[in-house]
């Protein structure tokens, strides 16, 4: 009874958010964090294992639709030029945050959180500005292979934690790299085949089906590839990932696929990983802990410097200017759904204490909110072009 009170209250705050979010202004996940938090504070629900796997497929969704937003084929199509500055970006990062762990003695988490990237507060900031802005479609660019590279460091951390660095591990990144060897040959022997026999793919997505085949057709191979990740034993949130690419990579022509999918995951299913993750916060030691808001702030200046300074080394001549640096560097400092889901799977890895966990999920929160209200005003700015220029 008390799982059926609990998954009742969650809907309804489902239901509330979007009302918040537009009162507040809030972006609806930071409302739907916060909403969870105080629903549990007060008691008006329990946790549950029920709650917990349903979460959890709602995090897994979440990633699938994150991997909708990556179309394979157009890595071929990026010059050498923009990747040698994409490398050297990411060099910085990751980087300058190693260098963090050693000195600070932080854990290996952090080279995970640190650098993470995320599309979901970029496409938020398309749809203010438009695609058209050159800062907002390099950030667009830039971070659908930083999701890629993000998804990797979890993984490859994923294996440290579980096996140390025994020979297991070894033995699970060789599965890692055969895995990603056996997707990349399948997917060349599916460009061949689909471009001698263009229709095939209609058979399993046809363009008009009045049946929902491709609903069907994305939650099997969704579901089949996490279930391939998981008998290989690495993580689950590479086949989640994978699943999205791939479709949206070969089945891009069916246009309303990704809308149904979009509704489908964020009408239910991430709202209430998100509620689920605002649930898990303890409200009176967050409040009581100063160290707990410590961490907050330096966790959120590490991440802006960050990249700050990769994107003015990497990407500093490029924009000719300052301000569209700036909002460059910005954009990316908030990868407030991947921030959460890395907090997630550092407190599942029992790599970061409950305080860092608090810390994190706080954190990506006051990105979200802080960072949008700060390109505003940087958009605002004239424009400037630097001396170098």
């Amino acid at each position: 009874m008390e799982t059926i009170i609990a998954f009742g209250v969650i809907s309804l705050l489902i239901v509330i958010a979007p009302f918040f979010s537009t009162l507040t202004r809030l972006p609806l996940v930071v409302v739907e964090i916060l909403l969870g938090a105080l629903a549990y504070y007060f008691g008006f629900f329990e946790h549950s294992e029920s709650l917990k796997l349903i979460a959890h497929i709602g995090f897994l969704f979440l990633m699938f639709l994150c991997g909708l937003e990556v179309n394979l084929k157009s890595f071929t199509k990026m010059g050498q030029d923009f990747l040698k500055k994409v490398g050297l970006y990411f060099l910085i990062l990751y980087s300058i945050t190693f260098v963090f762990v050693l000195i600070f003695e932080l854990s290996y988490i952090y080279l995970a959180a640190f650098p993470v990237m995320s599309l979901g507060m970029i496409m938020t900031l398309i749809r203010d500005y438009g695609k058209d802005k050159i800062w907002l479609n390099l950030a667009l660019s830039v971070g659908i292979l930083g999701e890629l590279v993000s998804i990797g460091v979890l993984v490859i951390l994923n294996g440290a934690y579980s096996y140390g660095l025994s020979f297991k591990l070894y033995e699970t990144l060789l599965a890692l790299l055969l895995f990603l060897g056996a997707i990349v040959g399948i997917l060349k022997i599916a460009n061949i085949i689909f471009w001698w026999f263009p229709t095939l793919k209609f058979l399993a997505i046809p363009k008009d089906s009045t049946k929902n085949q491709d609903i069907r057709f994305s939650a099997m191979l969704l579901l089949i590839m996490i279930g391939i990740v998981s008998l290989l034993k690495l993580e689950a949130v590479l086949g989640a990932f994978l699943a999205g690419a791939i479709l949206a990579t070969y089945f891009h022509y069916q246009k309303g696929l990704v809308d149904k999918l979009n509704d489908f995951g964020f009408g239910f299913f991430i709202p209430l990983f998100f509620v689920y993750t605002g649930s898990t916060l303890d409200i009176s030691l967050i409040l009581s802990d100063l160290e707990i808001l410590k961490k907050v702030v330096l966790i959120v200046v590490c991440m802006l410097f960050l990249r700050i300074l990769a994107a003015f080394i990497a990407y500093g001549k490029y924009f000719k200017s300052k301000k569209n640096t700036l909002l460059f560097a910005f954009s990316h400092s908030m990868p407030l759904t991947f921030l959460v889901a890395t907090a997630q799977l550092g407190k599942q890895f029992n790599a970061i204490s409950t305080q860092e966990y608090y810390a994190f999920i706080l954190a990506a929160l006051l990105e979200g909110i802080v960072f949008m209200v700060c390109i505003k005003l940087i958009y605002q700015l004239p424009n400037k072009k630097s001396p170098a220029s």
